[in-house]
């Protein structure tokens, strides 16, 4: 019986993946992190405040961030990680909210090892 139920239960664990795998469906079409890269960023203003430099997963993989590049005033320049989930895609750009390119550059830069936001 033992036997039995090993069987069992490695035939189930060996078919889950392609079970899961076929039940997926999106509502939306996705954007792969290769086409991110480069994006720019827009405000409800139509003003192009950034663009997307690397997109950033934790260890866990429970949270994403955006790294944006911001071209500040008289080329002042920094990047910023801001979560993913602020940024809404809008055709081939993205939009974050009511957000200023001057709003952006006032707040403390992305440093490596450091999670933004």
């Amino acid at each position: 019986m033992l036997k039995i139920t090993g069987l069992f239960a490695a035939a189930l664990l060996a078919t889950a993946p392609v079970a899961f795998a076929h039940g997926m469906k999106h509502p939306a079409p996705m954007w792969r992190s290769t086409q991110l890269i480069g994006t720019p960023v827009y405000n409800t203003q139509h003003q192009k405040i950034g663009s997307i430099a690397e997109v950033l997963v934790s260890p866990n993989g429970h949270e994403t961030e955006a790294e944006l590049a911001i071209g500040g005033f008289v080329g002042g320049k920094k990047d910023l990680a801001v979560p993913l989930d602020h940024l809404k895609m809008a055709g081939a750009t993205m939009s974050m909210g009511h957000a200023t390119k001057a709003d952006l550059m006032a707040m403390a830069p992305y440093q490596e090892g450091e999670s933004g936001g």
